[in-house]
């Protein structure tokens, strides 16, 4: 029983131990700081993290009303400045109005990319204060060449300043930060504000064009080994470039290979033609002492240029320009063995050359008149397909050369698919449309300006393609007119194989001398003789109209059928002088007429020469003659613009001189004949003094008797032209004169024009006869009075015994004996300074002016005397007439007073007068007095009584009341 107890008691004592070694357990769990806390110092900790988060918060929307950014995104928006507003609830206070901007703020915002990207801001709304070029008030400065955040932004290049509304470009940074800065002390003068743009994070990749070289940050190795084509970026593009910034980019391909580069996009700030400021210069070699592809700026689009070995340069400088946001540039590349091999093009010809930049274009240079061959692309191979070839072909052209150039194919096999089912023929391929390959053929100046600045859509003076078997009239000869022809090679994609072969073409290029004067080449090319057979044409100096050449000799031969003549009128003149004036004939031009004998020899005849100082006026072939010869010559000491003359061919005149007037309407002019009886006369142009008109000929020949000779005197001339004391310009109208009609070659011949007729002497014949021809431009004329010329039958002494008699007369000076009926005829007929014929006829003609003086005075006399006469006695009849009407009005007056009152009765009354008015308007009685004798004692007739008195019904005039009547003076009365 105790032990029962006992163990009761053990067991409950074990249980209370185990309970408090529990206890204890728990106890040493709890740590010394939890047990010192209490809830105040929980709470406090818990609304100060609640405090944390909301400020946070508030952070957090405010930058993100800023800057739309978040870490985790590429891209997003961004609007700034947006100013504070004033929370609900809060009045604002003076020291900050939260409603209202600041008038002078500046915010900082910078983009940071990660790495291996950039930063790209595209602009959306851009509308600040200022503008572009005044940028005082607000602006944004934009900063995309930093490589860190944290660059000083003092020492960093400025990318550009902006202002007002016109938005910057796009904007790639250089690494991968940018930074904005806006300025603005616009503050409540604002009107509109508006920054809205976008950002882009993007890759770098596309910027490195190849392998960095060195430490350079923008110098690259490009080789084919990693790609054989690609693309290479300026280094922000497309946003504006780095200002004073230098990149090279080096294409090195395999041995073998070409280089071809296309500029897919190109805008470089262009600062002129030779490109001073910004730039790409392309080198065709790995260094920049390579020669030079090409320098290009501004705006370029699809162009191309090739190397011609396996290496390439490109430099690309900026230097810091006005401002114009340029984009940049695109250019694609591409390493080949597939294009066009050069050196087999050129086959190591003299003279042919590659033109640096092209795949295959081909420039011809003449060693003076050499000889040259050009062919396709891999001839006498297939040539490759959409291959563009120009073939550039140039003769001499300096101040001694000219040439031109003669093409001639020897094989053509360019074949282009003609229409399904048709056979072509020769006339065929003049029509044919050559679709996928051909030759075009430029040979004028205008074509070939067309062919060189678009050959895609340009005329050809002749296109080729198919194939020509030998001789064909398709294969030449094809001559420029000038000193360049430019040939295009094209090709498509397919081409065309017949199975034959050659395939493509070779063609010989010849240079021959070029004088540029139309007209069919006689004898060498390097000899200036052309022939003219045509009905009218034209034919000019060499080179005309720039210089000719020194030491030249030109011949034109100017040939008609017979019964033909040719009329020859110069457009422009102008042959070499010295500097003093001096118009010696070292450079000239010669006329010849052709005279063809039956036998077919032929004699030439010297129809004029000209030299410097002279202006030929038109002219005609010498009758008999169908043909003209012009030759012209230069010497060393100088050269000008040389001449052009027009020709035209005609039918002959029936007569070289008209035997009377009027019997040709083309040809005017006559015969004169001097006899006893008629020794002197006048030659007039045609209508003198009326104007002459264009295309006129006209030949007269004064023919005196034997031993005699005629002297010309020139009376009146206004024809078009000058004729000074070294120079003669007669373009359109001329008078010539010869004077010795036995001179074959015609040296002796005058050209006169102008209108100063004392310029021209007095001429005397070398014979009996003298020509004289008048001649006006088929063209055109002014269209003055003429010429009037006269002539004197005179006979040339040494003695005075050869010019006795009285029907001779001897002039004093001259020495000229002439008939002596031409004394005192009022014209001067002995010649130069030698008046003396006339001289002695002063006092007969004094005489004469005074006995015509008196007569005169005294016809006049008796004339005024019965002028005088006449009007007296008009005068004396009128004054009678008057001075008895006077009396008989004074007696009528004086009758009609005394006796009026009782000698007034009743009269009849007349009838009446036509009731129809004589005028119609007012009548009007004329204020003259009336005779009362006339008038019945003063009264109106009863014809004019009846035409404004009232009358009864019995038509009887009432009695007038007895009133004494006055004379009536006048009457005026009106028609109511």
């Amino acid at each position: 029983m105790e032990r029962s107890l006992e163990r009761v008691v053990e067991t409950r004592i074990e249980m209370l131990e185990r309970e408090k070694g529990r206890s204890e357990a728990e106890v040493q769990e709890d740590c010394a700081f939890c047990r010192s806390l209490d809830c105040d110092i929980i709470f406090a900790l818990l609304f100060t993290i609640v405090i944390i988060c909301l400020l946070v918060l508030i952070m957090v929307f405010w930058l993100k009303g800023v800057l739309q950014y978040e870490d985790s995104k590429q891209k997003g928006h961004f609007s700034f400045p947006i100013f504070p507003k004033a929370p609900t609830g809060v009045e604002p206070t003076t020291e900050l109005n939260l409603n209202e901007p600041a008038t002078n703020i500046q915010c900082i915002y910078t983009f940071v990319a990660g790495q291996k990207q950039r930063v790209k801001l595209e602009f959306d709304s851009f509308e600040l204060a200022g503008t572009a070029d005044n940028c005082e008030l607000e602006y944004v400065d934009i900063y995309s060449e930093l490589q860190n955040p944290s660059d000083d932004l003092l020492s960093a290049q400025l990318g550009g300043r902006y202002c007002g509304t016109v938005a910057p470009h796009v904007r790639i940074s250089l690494h991968n930060v940018i930074v904005l800065i806006f300025h603005s002390r616009v503050g409540k003068r604002r009107a509109n504000l508006s920054l809205r743009g976008r950002y882009h994070f993007i890759s770098d990749a596309r910027y490195n064009a190849g392998t960095l070289i060195g430490g350079d940050r923008c110098g690259f190795l490009i080789e084919p080994k990693k790609k054989r084509k690609g693309q290479i970026l300026s280094p922000t593009y497309p946003g504006t470039y780095p200002s004073n910034f230098h990149c090279t980019y080096l294409l090195k391909g395999n041995p073998g290979d070409r280089i071809r580069i296309y500029f897919r996009d190109f805008d470089i700030y262009f600062g002129g033609e030779h490109c001073p400021y910004d730039s790409m210069t392309i080198y065709d070699g790995p260094t920049n002492r390579s020669p030079i592809i090409r320098k290009v700026c501004g705006l370029q689009q699809r162009m191309e240029m090739f190397s011609f070995g396996s290496n390439m340069l490109i430099e690309f400088n900026t230097t810091n320009p006005a401002k114009s946001d340029p984009r940049g540039f695109v250019v694609e590349f591409e390493f080949s063995d597939q294009f066009v091999k050069v050196l087999d093009l050129l086959d190591g010809q003299k003279g042919v050359s590659h033109l640096r930049g092209s795949e295959c274009d081909v420039r011809v240079e003449s060693n003076r008149e050499t000889t040259h061959y050009i062919q396709s692309p891999a001839y006498p191979n297939m040539y490759k397909t959409n291959t563009t070839c120009t073939y550039i072909l140039d003769g001499l052209q300096g101040d001694q050369n000219l040439e031109m150039v003669i093409l001639t194919f020897e094989t053509f096999a360019v074949l282009s698919d003609p229409p399904s089912g048709v056979v072509l023929t020769s006339s065929d391929y003049d029509e044919l449309e050559c679709t996928q390959a051909f030759v075009g053929i430029a040979t004028t100046e205008a074509s070939m300006k067309a062919v060189m600045a678009n050959n895609e859509e340009s005329t050809y003076d002749a296109t080729l393609c198919e194939r020509f078997q030998p001789k064909a009239e398709q294969l030449g000869p094809y001559s420029s007119r000038g000193p360049r022809m430019v040939v295009i090679f094209g090709s498509g994609d397919p081409i065309v194989d017949d199975g034959q072969k050659p395939h493509g073409f070779r063609a010989k290029v010849e240079f021959k001398t070029d004088f540029g004067i139309p007209g069919e080449a006689v004898g060498d090319s390097n000899k200036c003789q052309f022939r003219f057979r045509t009905e009218r044409g034209f034919f000019n100096s060499p080179r005309y109209p720039a210089n000719y050449p020194l030491d030249t000799n030109c011949t034109y031969f100017i040939q008609a059928r017979p019964g033909k003549q040719i009329v020859l009128y110069f457009e422009q003149f102008a042959l070499h002088g010295d500097e003093k004036g001096k118009y010696d004939c070292n450079d000239w031009l010669e006329i010849f007429d052709v005279f063809t004998q039956k036998d077919g020899t032929e004699t030439l005849k010297l129809h004029a020469k000209h030299c410097a100082g002279t202006f030929p006026g038109p002219t005609v072939s010498t009758f008999g003659s169908h043909e003209m010869r012009v030759v012209f010559s230069s010497d060393s000491s100088g050269t000008a613009n040389g001449f052009k003359a027009f020709y035209e061919v005609r039918n002959a005149f029936k007569e070289d001189i008209p035997s009377k007037e009027g019997l040709e309407p083309r040809h005017c002019g006559h015969r004169i004949v001097a006899h006893s009886d008629f020794v002197t006369g006048s030659v007039v142009s045609p209508g003198y003094p009326i104007k002459y008109n264009k295309d006129v000929i006209c030949d007269w020949e004064v023919v005196s008797r034997p031993g005699h000779q005629i002297l010309l005197r020139m009376v009146g001339m206004d024809i078009e032209g000058e004729m000074t004391s070294s120079h003669v310009s007669c373009q359109n109208a001329v008078v010539r004169v010869d004077k010795d009609l036995q001179n074959a070659d015609r040296t002796d011949v005058l050209e006169l024009c102008g209108t100063d007729a004392s310029r021209v002497r007095p001429i005397i014949s070398t014979n009996s006869s003298v020509r004289i021809s008048f001649f006006t431009s088929p063209d055109k004329v002014n269209g003055l009075k003429g010429f009037n010329f006269t002539w004197t039958e005179v006979r040339i002494v040494e003695h005075e015994s050869e010019c006795s008699g009285e029907d001779l007369y001897l002039c004093t000076y001259t020495k000229l004996c002439i008939s002596a009926r031409l004394r005192c005829n009022g014209e001067i007929n002995c010649g130069e300074h030698d008046d003396t014929d006339e001289a002695h006829c002063n006092k007969m003609e004094n005489a004469t002016d005074l006995l015509t003086t008196i007569v005169a005075a005294t016809f006049s006399g008796f004339i005024f005397l019965f002028i005088f006469g006449f009007f007296c006695v008009l005068f004396k009849k009128k004054l009678e007439r008057k001075k008895k009407l006077h009396r008989r009005r004074n007696a009528a007056s004086a009758a009609s007073t005394g006796h009026h009152r009782h000698q007034q009765r009743h009269r009849q009354r007349n009838p009446y007068r036509s009731p129809k008015p004589v005028a119609k308007g007012r009548i009007v009685v004329h204020a003259s007095p009336i005779d009362g004798e006339t008038f019945d004692n003063g009264r109106i007739p009863p014809p004019a009584v009846s035409r404004f008195v009232h009358h009864d019904v019995t038509g009887i005039m009432p009695t007038p009341p007895a009133t004494t009547v006055t004379p009536l003076t006048g009457l005026r009365i009106d028609k109511l």
